[in-house]
């Protein structure tokens, strides 16, 4: 707990930036990042301009490890270089994986220093995190993008907490209980507000519908 701490405090004096040539990496809207049984499965949507008209095609790669770091990197063999995280929206955590808490997760995320402290956590229930990073956009738009905006937007809606990544480290060194937004799939395939994941220790206890009075 005392590392990320450190970690907190570095990044926020630091900053995110990323001095590495961008055209060498792969762009990442956002990710999922799923238990399995033999270790860990992270997905990435991958986005890539394919028109001068601006459009943009989101594709997507998947890899297994047994441990976060290890997952991260085993995703970045699969291309042979690294994904770029600077511009990462969301990460969809599973069920199975938030029980087991993220203290990994976000420790790992502090010590990659273009990841964004803003970038939105958030837990699927019902479906599969890999389910809700695919999941149907309107309009064409890039999911990751779409899904971005719901969390944003469901606090001030009141349909649920919009939880960044450096707003969950604060209650997770603090010792404080926290929650996330839960997300699952509506009938048109869409992903929309669930609810909302409780979490003490960092680890997920539950699920409860509506938005907790603290949040």
């Amino acid at each position: 707990m005392k590392k990320l701490l450190v970690l907190l405090a570095f990044l926020l004096l630091a900053g995110c930036g990323d001095a590495r040539e961008t055209g060498l990496l792969a762009p990442v809207s956002s990710a999922a990042l799923s238990r399995q049984t033999d270790g860990l499965q992270l997905s990435a949507e991958t986005v890539f301009q394919d028109s001068t008209e601006g459009k943009a095609t989101p594709q997507y790669l998947s890899a297994e490890a047994q441990t976060v770091p290890n997952v991260f990197r085993s995703i970045a063999n699969n291309v042979g270089g690294e994904f770029y995280f600077s511009h990462a929206q969301v990460i969809v955590l599973d069920d199975a994986f938030a029980r087991e808490g993220l203290a990994p997760l976000c420790e790992y995320l502090c010590d990659k220093s273009e990841i964004r402290l803003d970038v939105r956590l958030c837990v699927a229930r019902g479906v599969t995190a890999e389910q809700v990073l695919r999941a149907w956009a309107p309009n064409g738009e890039v999911p990751g993008f779409s899904l971005s905006r719901l969390l944003a937007q469901g606090e001030k809606r009141g349909t649920g907490v919009d939880m960044p990544l450096f707003r969950f480290l604060d209650d997770l060194i603090a010792q404080r209980d926290s929650a996330l937004p839960a997300v699952t799939l509506g009938i048109d395939g869409q992903a929309i507000p669930d609810g909302t994941a409780l979490f003490s220790g960092g680890k997920l206890t539950g699920f409860m519908e509506g938005v907790p009075r603290h949040a």
